[in-house]
């Protein structure tokens, strides 16, 4: 895990989460899919109901658009406050909606919490499963997420292995260092910018470099190229 303790996640945050979420989805969604999203978050708040929950977040595609949260500078930092390196920017509102969802079934078990997000990962469909993935960012109970998430990173579904691998804090705080390179190396061989990983900076290691500069020689003996950034960060001090 990275050398700064991460933040953990309290109650207090994830209230705070949820409050963003809504405001945010209230500013580009039409009324009636805001309302119908807040009795669903309201319905979880008062009484959870996973059955409810999992019908809920398959409704989420059909009541709501897939579209940008068109957030602000200041939106933004008001993210980074709550959870450094969270990116709420990169979010479309279907994905804001279904952590939301998600969120407001959390009752301060971190055990019952982290099973229930793993059985929506097992059993939503894709988009549900990338929206989940995505909210490990502010996730209450992140340590019981790891298993997860590395699957995440091993799937080759790319939008998957994107969710977890970009604009996502979840890994560069809670990913022992060979998981963490293990994503790394599989970033420049699926061609995805490695200056989208959070936390690349603090997470070099010794195996890290070694493993890319092996890369890198293949593809240059390959005829390949290589992203500048990749060159950078194994000449890098």
């Amino acid at each position: 895990m990275s050398s700064c303790s991460p933040l953990k996640p309290t109650e207090d945050m994830t209230t705070a989460s949820i409050d963003l979420l809504r405001s945010w989805l209230k500013n580009v969604l039409e009324v009636g899919a805001a309302r119908w999203l807040d009795d669903e978050i309201d319905r979880q708040h008062n009484a959870l109901d996973e059955r409810r929950l999992g019908i809920a977040l398959g409704l989420v595609g059909r009541k709501l658009p897939r579209s940008n949260l068109s957030l602000s500078s200041i939106d933004i930092a008001s993210a980074q406050a709550l959870r450094s390196g969270w990116r709420p920017d990169t979010w479309r509102t279907d994905e804001a909606a279904r952590v939301a969802l998600v969120l407001a079934t959390w009752r301060g078990e971190k055990p019952p919490f982290a099973a229930s997000v793993d059985r929506l990962c097992a059993t939503g469909e894709l988009t549900e499963h990338v929206a989940c993935v995505k909210g490990f960012a502010i996730f209450p109970s992140p340590e019981g997420l790891t298993s997860r998430a590395r699957k995440a990173v091993r799937s080759s579904i790319q939008p998957l292995f994107e969710a977890i691998a970009c604009q996502n804090p979840y890994p560069a705080d809670y990913f022992d260092e060979a998981a963490y390179n293990q994503m790394i190396v599989k970033c420049v061989f699926s061609d995805i910018p490695i200056e989208t990983v959070v936390g690349l900076a603090d997470r070099r290691n010794k195996d890290l470099v070694r493993m890319l500069r092996d890369l890198v020689s293949e593809r240059h003996a390959a005829g390949r190229t290589v992203p500048e950034p990749v060159l950078h960060y194994i000449d890098s001090i």
